[in-house]
Parts: C-alpha cells; sequence; structure tokens
C-alpha cells in the first residue's frame, strides 16, 4: 500500500511539474520609485476578457505570474487605488521578465469594445474578490453560475464546492447567513446580476473574526455582496405539484432587500421526502438521486411542512443584527424495516432476524438570534441567544427471534407508543478588545446550554427463552416515564499578546460545570385497577451527576508566509460526583482527574496553491457515569447492562497529514489525506450470551484499537469554446484493527474497505450536461477465535444524469440513472436493482413560470438493502422507501431589483 501511494504522489507531481511551462516575472513601484506589496497582476485574454491567472506582489514589489503557452492575444494588467500598468501580448510562448515596472495613473483600457475601469480580480491578504460585472452567464442565471465561471472553483456532482482544492463550508450574502450557512438557498435562488463582487477567504470562528486572531481552518468561505444600485427589491419563488398516490409538493420563497435590511419567508409542505423548499431547477424538490438509490430524506416516508422567517439588518451605526430567525416544522415519518444480524462468537454464531414498523410524528419550534455591538473601536460584544422546542409522538411495532444452529434460543414481540416532549435554551455571550499594542487584546466568553426533555413510554412485550432447563417467559406491560435534565455553565476569560509580527502567545482560564438530572420510573399495569398504578422497584432508577472542571489553556501561534504553526495545550482538572438509586439502593460515586490535552499542527506553504498540513492531538475521556455505576439494568429484556467503577479513562491519539495542490493554469488538482487514530484503556463492552441467547454486558478497559484512513483524488477540467469535460477519479482506504472480549474470550478483529470510484462531467453551455459516475467497495473483515474467520462484501454504483436544454433553454429535460448492487446479501433480500427518474419542463412567460411533469422511480425499483460489517456480527438490513409516482407542477418566480440589469 506505501508504494502505492508514493507511486501516485509522484505521478501527480510529475503531472504538475510539468504543467507549469512558463511565467512572467516583474518588480513593481509607484510613482515614488518604491515597491508596492499586495498588488493583482492578472492576464487576461483579449477576446472575451476571461482570466487566465493572478498573483499578488510580495513586500519586494515582486510577482512571478506562472502560465501555459498562449498563442492568442492577452493583456497584462496591475491595479492599484489610483495607479495602474497594461501590456498587450499578441501570444507568449517563451517566460518573460519585464523588470522593473512603475505604474502610470489610471487608464481606461478597451480590449475589443470591452472597456475595463475596475480590476476583474484582487488580491488582499487571504481574501480573493472577483468583480461580478467580469464574469459571463445568461441572464437568467442564478449565482451558482457565476461560482462555475471563476477560475479554481468547482462544483461537484454531490454539489459540494471547493475553492482551490479547499471546501467550502460558508456562503453568506453581504457577509451574513441567508437562512443557512451551507448558502443552499442563496446559491439556488439569488439572481447573479445583482451580485457585484465575490470573496473568497479563509473560515474564521467568531472569536478570530471580532479579536483579528489569523484563522485556523483549512476551509472557505464565499461571501455575495449585493450591489448597491440593486440592493432593493425582492425576490419571489412558487411551486405547486401534484401527483399519482396522492404525492404533492408546495414550497415559496420571498425575500425583501433595502441596504442593510433582508427579511425573507419561507413555507414548504410536502410527501416525496424533501425538507428544504430551495428547489432544484430541473426536478424542483423531487431532488436528485442521493446516496444508493434513496431519496433525499433517507428511510420512510415522509410528510414535512415547514414555515420560517429570516431578518438581517442593521439596527444603528454601532449595532448589527446578524442573524434572527424564527422555524416551525411539523413531520410525520412512516416506517418498515426487516434485518438480518449475524453474532459472531468463538464457538458458534447466532443469527437474529427481526422486523419492525412505526409510525413518528415530530413538531419543532425553533428561534435562533445572533447579534454584535461595537461599544467603541476597539471593543466588541457578540451575542447569540436560541430556543428550541420539540414535540413527539411515535408508535413502534416489531418482532424478533434468534436461533443458533437452526435452534430456536428465543423471540419476542412488542408494541411501544411514546408521548414526548424536550426544551433547550442556549444564551451564549462574547466580548473581544483589542488594547493599545496592535495584537494584544483580553476577551471573555459566557457559553450557557439549559435543557430538559420528558418522556412518557407504553410498552407491551411478550418474550419466550428456551433454555436447556425449559422454556421461561418475561412479559411486560408497563409504563415508563423519563425525565431528564441538562445544565451546561462555562466562563472563560483569555488574553492574546503578539511577541513578534507573526506570532501570537494565548493565555485563557476556563470553568465549567456540567449538572445532569436524569430519573426513570416503572409503573406495570394493575388489571384490578385497569391503571398503570403498580410502581416496579426493581427497573426503576435515577442518577444525579455533577462535573465541574477548572481548565488553563496555554497557545502559541506562528504565521509566517511559507508556514504555518499552531498549538494549544491544556490541563483539565475535574470533580465528578454521581448519586443514583436503583433498585432502592443509593450508589455514591465521587472521583478527580488531572488530565492534560494537546492539539499541534503545522502548515508549510510550497506556494499560494501548494500545502501540505501536519497535525496531532491527543485527550482523556472520561467514562460515562452509567458505565462507572455498578448497577444492573435489566429495563430491556434482552440485553442486561452492569457498570464497572474501576474503569480507566481512555487516552486518544489523533494524527493527520493532508497535501493539496492546485494549478490554476492547468484547472488540475489533488489532494491526498492521511489520518491514524489510536486509542488507549478503550471502553468496550464485556459480553455474554447465556443459553438463550440473552446479552450479559458489562464494561471493561483494552488497548490497541486504531484505524487508519487514505483518501487521495484529483480533478482535471478541459474547456474548450462553450464546451467543459470534468475528470475526477477517487480513493479511500479504511482500515480498523479492534480487540475485545465475548463470552469470555478475547477476539481481534482487521477489517480493510477500498473504496475507488470515478466521476465524469461534460457539458456544452446552455445545451447539454451528461455526469457519469462509478464507485466499487470492497469490505473484508478478517477474525480470530470466531466460529468465522472472514466476512467479505462487494458494493458496486453507475450513476448517470442527463441534461438537456432546448429551444434557448425554455425546454429542459432531464434524466437521473442508478444501478446498484451489492454482492453476499443474506436471502431474501434482493442484491441488485435500477433506480430512474425523469423530468420535463417548459418555461414561458419570460421564463417566469415553469411547467413540468416528473417521474419518480420509473422503473419501481427502488429499494434500500445495505450490509454493515462491524468487529462482532455482520447484517443486512432493508427498509421502506419511497416508491414511483407521477407529478406534475407549475413553479413562479418574480423578482424585482432596482437599476437596470447588465446587458
Amino acid at each position: 500500500m506505501k508504494k502505492v501511494l508514493l507511486l501516485l504522489l509522484f505521478v501527480c507531481n510529475i503531472v504538475i511539474v510539468h504543467a507549469q511551462k512558463l511565467h512572467i516575472d516583474g518588480k513593481v513601484s509607484d510613482l515614488r520609485k518604491k515597491p508596492v506589496e499586495n498588488l493583482t497582476v492578472y492576464l487576461l485574454k483579449t477576446k472575451d476578457s476571461s482570466i487566465v491567472n493572478y498573483t499578488a506582489t510580495n513586500k519586494e514589489g515582486k510577482f512571478s505570474l506562472k502560465m501555459d503557452e498562449l498563442k492568442e492575444p492577452s493583456i497584462l494588467r496591475i491595479d492599484a487605488e489610483n495607479l495602474s500598468y497594461s501590456k498587450r501580448f499578441e501570444k507568449i510562448d517563451q517566460s518573460l521578465s519585464l523588470g522593473d515596472i512603475q505604474l502610470e495613473k489610471k487608464a481606461v483600457i478597451n480590449i475589443d469594445e470591452v472597456k475595463i475601469t475596475v480590476s476583474p480580480v484582487k488580491i488582499k491578504n487571504d481574501t480573493v474578490e472577483f468583480n461580478a460585472s467580469a464574469i459571463k452567464v445568461r441572464p437568467d442565471s442564478k449565482i451558482l453560475e457565476l461560482l462555475k465561471q471563476i477560475p479554481g472553483v468547482e462544483v461537484g456532482n454531490d454539489d459540494k464546492i471547493t475553492v482551490n482544492g479547499k471546501d467550502v463550508d460558508q456562503v453568506m450574502v453581504n457577509g451574513k447567513p441567508f437562512f443557512d450557512k451551507d448558502g443552499k438557498m442563496a446559491l439556488q435562488n439569488l439572481p447573479a446580476d445583482i451580485i457585484k463582487n465575490i470573496q473568497f477567504t479563509t473560515t474564521k470562528t467568531k472569536e478570530e473574526e471580532l479579536s483579528g486572531k489569523p484563522p485556523k481552518s483549512q476551509n472557505t468561505t464565499i461571501n455575495f455582496n449585493i450591489d448597491e444600485k440593486k440592493n432593493k427589491g425582492f425576490l419571489s419563488r412558487l411551486t405547486l405539484g401534484y401527483g399519482s398516490d396522492k404525492r404533492y409538493e408546495g414550497s415559496g420563497l420571498l425575500s425583501y432587500f433595502k441596504g442593510d435590511t433582508k427579511i425573507s419567508i419561507l413555507a414548504s409542505s410536502n410527501n416525496i421526502n424533501s425538507k428544504s423548499v430551495s428547489a432544484d431547477d430541473v426536478f424542483d424538490n423531487m431532488g436528485r438521486i442521493r446516496g444508493a438509490g434513496t431519496q433525499t430524506g433517507g428511510n420512510g416516508i415522509q410528510r414535512s411542512t415547514t414555515i420560517g422567517l429570516n431578518y438581517n439588518d442593521k439596527l444603528g451605526r454601532d449595532a448589527d443584527l446578524d442573524n434572527l430567525s424564527v422555524k416551525y416544522s411539523n413531520s410525520t415519518l412512516e416506517t418498515r424495516s426487516k434485518v438480518s444480524r449475524t453474532t459472531l462468537l468463538p464457538g458458534y454464531t447466532l443469527k437474529t432476524d427481526s422486523e419492525s414498523n412505526g409510525d413518528n410524528e415530530t413538531r419543532q419550534y425553533n428561534f435562533d438570534s445572533s447579534a454584535r455591538i461595537k461599544l467603541d473601536s476597539l471593543t466588541n460584544i457578540y451575542i447569540s441567544p436560541s430556543f428550541s422546542k420539540s414535540e413527539n409522538f411515535s408508535f413502534n411495532r416489531s418482532q424478533s427471534s434468534t436461533l443458533r444452529d437452526d435452534k430456536r434460543l428465543n423471540e419476542s414481540t412488542s408494541s411501544s407508543s411514546t408521548n414526548g416532549e424536550s426544551n433547550t435554551f442556549s444564551p451564549n455571550i462574547y466580548f473581544s478588545k483589542s488594547l493599545k499594542k496592535k495584537g494584544r487584546s483580553i476577551s471573555a466568553t459566557i457559553n450557557t446550554s439549559i435543557s430538559e426533555s420528558n418522556d412518557n413510554n407504553i410498552n407491551q412485550s411478550q418474550n419466550t427463552f428456551y433454555n436447556q432447563t425449559g422454556t421461561t417467559t418475561d412479559n411486560r406491560d408497563q409504563l415508563q416515564k423519563n425525565k431528564t435534565q441538562n445544565n451546561n455553565y462555562s466562563f472563560s476569560a483569555g488574553y492574546t499578546e503578539p511577541i513578534s509580527d507573526s506570532a501570537i502567545v494565548s493565555l485563557q482560564l476556563e470553568y465549567s460545570s456540567k449538572v445532569s438530572r436524569n430519573s426513570i420510573d416503572f409503573n406495570d399495569f394493575d388489571p384490578v385497577t385497569g391503571q398503570y398504578s403498580k410502581y416496579n422497584t426493581v427497573l426503576s432508577n435515577s442518577m444525579n451527576q455533577t462535573i465541574n472542571q477548572l481548565s488553563p489553556e496555554l497557545s502559541f501561534s506562528l504565521f509566517k508566509k511559507k508556514f504555518n504553526l499552531w498549538s494549544v495545550a491544556n490541563l483539565d482538572i475535574s470533580e465528578m460526583t454521581v448519586s443514583s438509586v436503583f433498585k432502592g439502593q443509593q450508589y455514591d460515586l465521587q472521583k478527580n482527574f488531572v488530565l492534560p490535552r494537546y492539539t499541534m499542527s503545522f502548515q508549510y506553504v510550497f506556494s499560494e496553491r501548494t500545502r501540505l498540513t501536519v497535525s496531532n492531538s491527543s485527550s482523556f475521556n472520561i467514562p460515562g457515569a452509567g458505565q462507572l455505576t455498578p448497577y444492573k439494568d435489566e429495563s430491556d429484556p434482552l440485553v442486561t447492562y452492569t457498570g464497572n467503577p474501576d474503569l480507566k479513562n481512555t487516552w486518544m491519539t489523533n494524527s493527520n497529514v493532508s497535501f493539496n495542490r492546485f494549478n490554476i493554469i492547468k484547472n488540475f488538482n489533488y489532494y491526498i489525506n492521511v489520518g491514524f487514530i489510536y486509542r488507549n484503556n478503550d471502553v468496550i463492552n464485556y459480553t455474554k450470551y447465556d443459553d438463550a441467547g440473552k446479552q450479559i454486558v458489562t464494561y471493561d478497559n483494552i488497548s490497541g484499537n486504531k484505524n487508519l484512513t487514505v483518501g487521495t483524488g484529483l480533478t482535471k477540467i478541459f474547456k474548450w469554446q462553450d464546451k467543459k469535460l470534468t475528470i475526477t477519479p477517487r480513493f479511500s482506504l479504511n482500515y480498523n484493527y479492534n480487540n475485545g472480549f465475548i463470552n469470555g474470550q478475547a477476539f481481534k478483529s482487521n477489517s480493510y474497505s477500498f473504496n475507488p470510484g470515478l466521476n465524469l462531467s461534460f457539458e456544452i453551455k446552455e445545451k447539454f450536461s451528461i455526469k457519469p459516475s462509478y464507485r466499487i467497495g470492497y469490505n473484508i473483515s478478517k477474525y480470530s477465535n470466531y466460529n468465522i474467520d472472514r466476512v467479505n462484501t462487494t458494493n458496486q454504483s453507475l450513476k448517470l444524469e442527463l441534461t438537456n436544454y432546448l429551444f434557448q433553454s425554455r425546454l429542459v429535460f432531464g434524466n437521473d440513472f442508478e444501478y446498484n448492487t451489492n454482492s453476499n446479501i443474506a436471502p431474501g433480500f434482493k442484491k441488485d436493482f435500477y433506480f430512474w427518474n425523469t423530468s420535463l419542463g417548459y418555461s414561458f412567460f419570460k421564463k417566469q413560470l415553469t411547467a413540468k411533469v416528473k417521474i419518480y422511480d420509473v422503473l419501481n425499483q427502488n429499494q434500500s438493502v445495505r450490509r454493515t460489517i462491524t468487529d462482532s456480527y455482520f447484517e443486512d438490513r432493508e427498509d421502506l422507501i419511497l416508491k414511483r409516482y407521477i407529478m406534475f407542477s407549475l413553479s413562479m418566480k418574480l423578482n424585482k431589483f432596482a437599476g437596470k440589469k447588465r446587458k
């Protein structure tokens, strides 16, 4: 395996080195002949003003712009605030050194009738900004189309966005969330022609943003700034659909903009497993293929309704309302499953077959807000209170039987109904003050979470055990009342001191208190009174737990042009107090811990788009109170749990190496990620099975469990005229080593997972796109001291997305096809199936109305069958999912903004 990885890395580097043929060098100075830092240098093609490449000047004013041979006319531009420089080339077939370049007063440049008055791209520190007017998209495009035209941006088949190979985890509008930070609502609904510029920057935490500390994240944030001339108006989108089997969908979004004020209202209701109001251009809320042939909403058939309000505003000169959102949702879920599990034991195997079905209804109320208050030019307060309430009603039925060598050991049938409610309130405050010395600051944080849940569960079950001495039964008809309270408080204060222009030291002290109270009361049914009035002392229990912790922290950060280094060391001084009652007996537990933890990360910057990151972290985990308390929990008739007060703390170390390379000239990037986790004194289940197949579980420590993951992939994009071909091979490897005890004997498990895949995408702009992909997964598990020494399985998935745009994109014909197959599935489960969605839509009335006919699962073969392999069992499972339906829908969009549309 090491040889394969080294060979892959070598081949990728050969390709990259070969791609970097030419460069243009120079040194830039101003009118006084002084070097100018952080000026944007970019090369444009004259025929369409598209960007070939861009870079920035260093402290000495020097730059090196890398490129390939260019046989068509181009122009080099350098822009400052009131100064500029330009040079035209008929062709570039060799590296060029322009020597000393002195900027001149800015002038308007014409490139084949296109006037360049502002830079199409600007670079400032870690932020790259693109001017939207320099990006050509069709007039009715969404802002997602803007992203696809920017060099270095890749939008994958799964809608995952990367910039120069780095993942995008936040998408903002005017620096604030548009409903959600993932930005899907904005990307699929906001029109491109209202955007002034698009900014790419490294993702920052709120603390880093307010204190000015350098970001430690490896991810990217995209921010769309709306043109001030068009930051007034509204956009709307409405979709209504009805189909066979009483399937329906309805969604609407209305947003109003005016300066800093933004108000958005959304509403959605459907029974086709869609949870979002954001609509796909081809399939509306039906969505595209996700996962192994299952729909977006997962297993089961769900009916959901959502209503939400989002509000952003500037409340005054020194107060910003980042976000205020209120959302209500109601969903009902119908589930049905069939499971076949084989449990591995030293001398034999157990086979458990089970079936279950249920209905669940959930109502959720969510309030979320965040605001920043600027007390003065150096002091900020950030507050983010949130509240959520959930109500749950469910009814479930199940039956199971366990066999050994075709001999029945036990069987069970049960039904349960649950009525529950939970509430959570989280007011959080962050304070930051910059001191007179640049980089010196103090900060304080208060985080609070107060939650409570109450559940009433009526459980009726009949359980039969076939022992060697005869047959025994354990039948129950009980009302179970659960009440849980969790109150978490933490306060931290920190001080940051710059020790140089690139090094920072921070000290922080945090105090936290976690208080939890949990009580479970069982009442048996009394046939005399007809009520659940017989209190069951044997099963009822309560537990109160308090953990007080003091954590001093020392951190160091060093940020240089070529490398970055940051490290954090903590000492957690904890006191745990537990008071519990089981079977009427009092159990008290008190433990004190002094546990260190640390995190270290080093990043080397080979170039602007080539980075190597190495990190390591280590920490201790304290066992849970239930695992430490030596009581016997018999609330489940098939499994008994007993705590172990002698458990030790688990120590875990996590190491990661990541290499990322992006070549903007060749539209080529690749990455290699390697991660390793090792655990010492891991807490495991020490499980035994009696003659009737009932589990008796306690807990123990064991060392040596480890996990290795390797992921690599590359993306190559070819562009010519209005065509684009993207090739994306991927490969991942996962290795797990686990050892433990079962039936009193030690076992070892080695599992390997190999997952190569290939994604392709070919597009002819505004006419046609095809996206085939193939993935194969090999899973191999080897066991020692089991009745079975090896379990293998292979799964394959072939997907094809095909979209045709006809009559100036008025007629859109979309098809999504998928074929899945699984080997070694247990009898009674289907091994393979085909899955096909199709859609035909026509836009009219200036493309403001769109009529569609859609067919979900055309062949009526959709399945949800999967195999799971662990260190002690393997399991085949089939779940109820949505089947074929046909639907007719009508969509309307109406956008109106101040100002004229761009031509």
